[in-house]
């Protein structure tokens, strides 16, 4: 039992600083994101990545993996953002994913939350206002 108490606290241990690289290097990114001159894919899924570290989700969410949602083209205003998602590491029964529309003009943050997929008139509302 003391072994795998033991094995336990490495293996934990060894996730916790995984994380904490990544967390690190998602932030040492975004410094390098140029705000002025409009967004492209690459630099909204930093801040999008930014965005969930500021969430206190990173640990939820594969923070090392976004992706982009293509599926889009029914929402108003969809050419004006990019939708950056990210995958729950664990999925549960009702699957949810956390949701960044960025801004391509200025990197601005219209949404970024939990997200059911099946909830598509939360993003269609905030396209909206």
């Amino acid at each position: 039992m003391k072994k795998f108490i033991v094995l336990m606290v490495f293996l934990v241990a060894g996730c916790a600083t995984s994380l904490t690289d990544d967390i690190k290097l998602a932030l040492d990114n975004y410094k390098t994101v140029v705000f002025n001159d409009g967004i492209e894919l690459e630099e909204s899924k930093i801040i999008a990545q930014k965005q969930l570290i500021k969430r206190n989700l990173a640990d939820i969410y594969g923070l090392s993996n976004p992706h982009v949602d293509n599926d889009v083209s029914d929402l108003p205003n969809h050419e004006d953002y990019w939708f950056i998602y990210f995958e729950e590491n664990k999925p549960s029964s009702i699957p949810f994913i956390f949701m960044v529309l960025v801004d391509k003009k200025k990197g601005k943050i219209k949404f970024a939350d939990d997200y059911n997929e099946g909830n598509k008139w939360i993003l269609e509302a905030t396209l909206l206002r």
